[in-house]
């Protein structure tokens, strides 16, 4: 389990309402639908590090493959475990900024009590388009700002993905029910992405048309210390108190 966490969950105990919305794709069996969303945080690091280099990002997209559900729990008729995968039939590109926090997709499961709920959502490259793709601005230190664009692809890591798991404190048991129901939100702070890149190495990079693009094929060096960095933050906990 990475400590190092740029990427957070929070659970959010209520019921979600779909209001007039179309409601989002719910994949699994079960009586309860478990909300699963992705956002980017609008939380900035208190450390100098980050807020020097003045990287801002304010939308994105994820392109998902399949997702991948794993549960421990008890029922009525004793301990359990389950597991549920789904391939999406057309590959699913879930857009957000830095004010969305719609959930994504349901998974369905039953109600009852939970030891762990953990779940996988697998990347991939699509239509000439990278698994993430984010954009925002850079500013340097002489006040000007640049266009900011990051394109990661899941070509370069073998396993590109994000693992998210619920768990309660000191293993004790939740119960997820109607009422009790967890909206597992995912905030992307892609600006933590950059820490340990400094300054003066964003200003030096290489720009295209006037805009810092951050890929496998341009600032490369800075690409792939980015790309560790998320590798670094994919698999995160979150305790239910």
């Amino acid at each position: 389990m990475k400590n190092y966490q740029l990427v957070t969950i929070a659970a959010l105990i209520t019921v979600f309402s779909c209001g007039e919305k179309e409601e989002p794709l719910a994949v699994g069996n079960g009586d309860i639908q478990l909300g699963v969303g992705v956002k980017l945080s609008n939380n900035s690091s208190p450390n100098g590090r980050i807020l020097e280099q003045g990287v801002s990002i304010t939308s994105g997209f994820l392109q998902v493959k399949e997702i991948e559900l794993e549960v421990e729990g008890s029922d009525e008729n004793g301990e359990f475990e389950r597991e549920v995968s789904y391939r999406f039939p057309e590959i699913k590109k879930i857009t957000f900024d830095e004010f969305s926090s719609d959930v994504d997709f349901f998974i369905n499961i039953e109600s009852g009590n939970y030891v762990e709920i953990e779940f996988e959502i697998d990347l991939i490259d699509h239509q000439n388009e990278p698994s993430i793709f984010l954009e925002g601005t850079f500013g340097n230190s002489d006040g000007s700002t640049v266009p900011l664009r990051l394109e990661v692809y899941g070509d370069d890591d073998d396993d590109l993905d994000f693992e998210l798991e619920l768990e309660s404190e000191d293993d004790r048991l939740f119960y997820i029910d109607e009422i009790n129901n967890p909206l597992a939100l995912m905030e992307i702070n892609a600006e933590n992405w950059f820490s340990g890149i400094s300054q003066s190495e964003l200003e030096d990079a290489e720009l295209t048309d006037g805009v810092l693009v951050i890929s496998r094929d341009i600032n490369r060096s800075i690409y792939l210390r980015i790309l560790k960095k998320i590798e670094e933050s994919s698999d995160i906990e979150l305790e239910l108190n």
